[in-house]
């Protein structure tokens, strides 16, 4: 079972994306898409409190994963959920790579794990405390 990793944000999920998307960007990478879950929601009569799953990587960070095992295209390009919680506050949430790799066949301490590790960190970090 994956390892989830919970980061508090100062902000909302609207800004804790833009900074996401603003940070993914300036490191050179790219933002695939945005999945607003409380917009699709709102389409079919349903209310959902703020949640958006941004999906975001570059070929520095994935590459090397997917060579050593191709089953890690499951966690790649990567993807940070945030949502806003019954009290307000805004989570910036993503399954730890280290945890799930052995499960693929792969060490947790294998280098394209950890950068993908760094890189969830660093860009959780930044998007929830700027």
């Amino acid at each position: 079972m994956a390892e989830r990793i919970n980061v508090a944000s100062n902000a909302t999920v609207e800004q804790s994306v833009e900074r996401l998307t603003r940070a993914v960007e300036a490191a050179g990478a790219r933002v695939f898409t945005t999945v607003d879950f409380a917009q699709g929601n709102a389409s079919v009569g349903e209310d959902l409190r703020p949640t958006t799953v941004v999906i975001f990587g570059s070929p520095k960070i994935g590459a090397k994963a997917l060579q050593e095992g191709q089953t890690m295209a499951l966690y790649l390009p990567l993807r940070i959920l945030f949502f806003e919680d019954a009290n307000g506050q805004t989570w910036a949430t993503y399954d730890d790579p280290t945890a799930v790799a052995p499960t693929h066949g792969r060490a947790a301490a294998q280098p394209a794990v950890l950068a993908m590790q760094g890189a969830l960190e660093r860009f959780s970090t930044i998007a929830a405390r700027q």
